[in-house]
């Protein structure tokens, strides 16, 4: 029988790290494997999925562990786009995902979009090395890849639209707890006026102690002042330093822009422009 011919050195094994892999009439393996001398586990046949391979695709791959997106063809002939990736050793497909624009917060890890919601990449492997993942309907809401997104950055805002199990409306604020699990706090932040809680409701911020015996903390301030929506950010900062940090951009009656901070009375019950 003839011997296989070798054409061509690519690089070092990814599985025994000792001997090369290099190309042949049939496609690309491990010269250790081609002599018998214990390496089993690297080969690449010269067409997979459609794709013809060659010297630079396999450097690549070798290189960097993964290809960039490749038009490929499964079985029955029809297209789809993915990358060769190097997966325990053997030549794998790793299909389209869709990544957010940040980061897992446990890994480090890409977060794609599923079809249940949003999990890290490393949750999603077949060796799952990171815990991460966020069901995309929380209490009957549809949770955005944008919302996603903002809670990662640190930057989650008051969300309107979930429901109890007996139907009724309420929002509340995504939280992200250290060892990544998302959950709702509508809590905002401590009321000013006695030291109760501030949560925010569909229309408002309220304080909790509205109808607590003793106390009827009547503090509270409309989300919607003069067209402008105030964030949960900015009731921190109203409740905690007395006012906006920066001026916030109002709209009289007339259309005319105007820009004031948002700050307590000096008896620290209502609201006032400065």
């Amino acid at each position: 029988m003839e011997k296989e011919q070798v054409l061509s050195v690519i690089g070092k094994c990814p599985v025994c790290g000792k001997g090369n892999v290099i190309k042949t009439s049939q496609g690309y393996c491990c010269d250790e494997r081609k002599e018998g001398r214990g390496c089993r586990g690297f080969i690449i046949r010269n067409c997979v999925h459609g794709v013809t391979m060659t010297d630079d695709l396999v450097k690549v791959l070798l290189e960097k562990g993964r290809t960039d997106e490749l038009e490929m063809k499964n079985l029955y002939g029809q297209p789809f786009r993915a990358r060769f990736v190097i997966n325990e050793g053997k030549l794998d497909v790793e299909m389209k995902s869709h990544c957010l624009d940040a980061p897992c917060p446990i890994c480090g890890g890409r977060v794609l979009r599923t079809s249940k919601g949003y999990a890290c990449e490393n949750y999603l492997s077949s060796n799952p090395t990171c815990s991460f993942r966020v069901t995309g309907i929380i209490h009957g809401r549809k949770i955005t890849e944008e919302e996603i997104v903002d809670l990662l950055r640190g930057h989650a805002q008051v969300l309107d639209g979930f429901t109890t199990l007996e139907g009724k409306a309420f929002s509340s604020v995504l939280t992200l707890k250290e060892d990544g699990i998302v959950g709702l706090e509508p809590r905002i932040t401590r009321c000013p006026a006695c030291g109760g809680n501030i949560l925010v409701s569909p229309i408002a911020y309220n304080c909790s102690n509205f109808k607590t015996p003793g106390i009827c903390c009547h503090f509270s301030l409309w989300r919607n002042i003069d067209g402008h929506t105030v964030t949960n950010e900015e009731m921190r900062q109203i409740c905690e330093e007395g006012q906006t940090r920066e001026p916030v951009e109002l709209f009289k009656s007339n259309g005319a822009v105007f820009y004031k901070r948002l700050a307590l009375s000096n008896d620290k019950q209502k609201i006032i422009k400065l």
